[in-house]
């Protein structure tokens, strides 16, 4: 289960030769880049996940400036693409995030009208007649490449249901190809975050731990660093035994409900996300001469280790965890809360406040039971995350509070 805003730098494909066998010709295609799914998200809008129990999704990414899926049509296609540029280009690099300007006036953007409807429900008995093949859906699909992106634009997300071929791994690459799709790497690849069903194919797993089996994954963007793509494609192969809810929310609308006065100092102040706490509560036992003597090579060593894991800026340094025992963090550099979205210009939510709370995290442990396994099973310290202010000072537990129910309505 995962959430995702999708905001990407453009970046030009040089154009590339095909040279088909038997035939002395060479065709130049540019091949517009895009990202799809059975839940297919634009810029404009986040995933927020929910209890992820033994929930096997797989995930596809794409660099920002692609075109994605959609269509309003609910009738077969009467002409298919052709099948030129549907062999498997291979995985670019995740794209550079798109930060863009800090002009964004709070309140006169969260004054302008609501979006649209958001993330639309198309399913194959509504387009398709029951006993259409594969080769059809692969048709209906190709069908879709010069609308699919002012519809995202529109709509922020949309969910197919019912269609056969993405079923598999093969057949949900094959509906990727069909639209042009040019798959980037997992932005997560660089904390190695996630385990590939096949990455060579772009295709990436989801929570699918014992260990993660009642973890709720709060909402967040599709965002590591300085990297994310531009669209995310969301396919589950195998439903969960029980629980395993999608959750998706509009980036445009969390924005629009969220507290204007807690925007309105989270934009001014911007955020900075602990990434990493590494526990070092025997320091507390150790003599003070000693540990002022122990400290800076410990901080150098840790410092030196988290920056050959990452390829994104982490500052290091001293500090005490929620319980008072001291610990390094890992911070991330400050970012806005909210940015423009590169293709239509609109304020979005573009912030990982909801997953990276660590008050909000032990909330939903509370309401779930799930606390002793957080403590024995569950993730590590040292990939326990938290937000704070951009100066570093915390969020009120009021201020969590009120995001949470935003994201969750």
């Amino acid at each position: 289960a995962f959430g995702v805003l999708k905001l990407r730098q453009k970046r030009k494909r040089k154009l590339r030769s095909i040279r088909q066998r038997h035939i002395n010709v060479r065709q130049s295609i540019t091949m517009q880049k895009l990202i799809l799914a059975l839940a297919l998200l634009s810029g404009v809008s986040a995933f927020a996940p929910r209890s992820t129990r033994r929930l096997a999704a797989t995930k596809a990414f794409a660099p920002r400036e692609s075109v994605a899926l959609a269509s309003t049509l609910a009738e077969p296609p009467k002409v298919a693409a052709t099948v030129q540029d549907e062999v498997f280009p291979g995985v670019a690099d995740c794209p550079w995030t798109q930060w863009g300007n800090k002009d964004v006036i709070i309140k006169e953007e969260r004054a302008l009208p609501a979006p649209a409807e958001f993330a639309p429900e198309w399913k194959k008995a509504d387009v398709l007649s029951a006993d259409a093949t594969l080769e059809e859906e692969l048709a209906y699909f190709r069908s879709f490449k010069g609308t699919a992106k002012s519809l995202l634009h529109k709509y922020g997300a949309i969910i197919f249901r019912g269609f056969e071929m993405t079923k598999t791994p093969e057949g949900f690459q094959k509906f990727y190809l069909a639209l042009g799709m040019d798959p980037c790497e997992d932005p997560l690849s660089s904390v190695a975050g996630r385990d590939a069903v096949d990455k060579k194919s772009g295709l990436y797993e989801a929570v699918n731990k014992e260990s993660r089996s009642k973890y709720f994954v709060g909402m967040h963007n599709e965002q590591v660093g300085t990297r994310s793509p531009g669209r995310a494609a969301f396919v589950c192969l195998k439903p969960a035994d029980e629980g395993g809810e999608f959750l998706i929310a509009d980036g445009r609308k969390v924005f629009r409900d969220m507290d204007e006065k807690l925007v309105e100092e989270m934009y001014e102040k911007q955020v900075k996300f602990i990434a990493a706490e590494i526990p070092l509560g025997f320091m507390e036992a150790i003599h003070p001469a000693v540990r002022s003597f122990l400290e800076p090579p410990l901080l150098g060593f840790a410092e030196k280790m988290a920056k050959s894991k990452v390829d994104f800026d982490i500052d290091l340094i001293w500090d005490e965890d929620n319980e008072g025992k001291p610990c390094i963090h890992a911070i991330a550099p400050a970012q806005p809360p909210v940015v423009r979205h590169p293709e239509t210009g609109e304020a979005v939510w573009f912030c990982n406040a909801h997953s990276h709370s660590d008050y909000l995290r032990q909330q939903r442990e509370k309401r779930d039971g799930t606390v002793d396994l957080a403590e024995t099973d569950g993730a590590s310290r040292l990939n326990r995350t938290d937000i704070r202010f951009g100066d570093l000072s915390k969020f009120t537990d009021a201020d969590l509070d009120g995001l949470d129910e935003v994201v969750m309505k």
